[in-house]
């Protein structure tokens, strides 16, 4: 019962920590008698929730791209080569 797999838990989470800026938003929007100070201090908490999920939402950019082409019956499959080794 392999459910929440790395892949599931990546793509949730900038969904989690959105909705719950999105509950933070709703909140101090119509919570009556609170004052300016802590309105403001509400919407920056909501709207940096709302931004942190944002940048966990972009693409990794240490996944690898490859290229396949087909030549007559073979297949030719094309991998960047990597720069970094941390192997010695």
């Amino acid at each position: 019962m392999k459910y929440l797999t790395p892949e599931i838990i990546r793509a949730i989470t900038p969904m989690f920590i959105a909705s719950v800026g999105a509950i933070i938003g709703v909140a101090v929007l119509f919570s009556p008698g609170i004052s300016d100070a802590k309105t403001s201090a509400g919407f920056g908490l909501a709207g940096t929730a709302i931004a942190g999920a944002a940048g966990l939402a972009q693409s990794s950019k240490n996944e690898p791209d490859f290229s396949v082409k087909k030549q007559g019956d073979k297949l030719e499959v094309e991998t960047p080569a990597s720069e970094h080794s941390d192997r010695d």
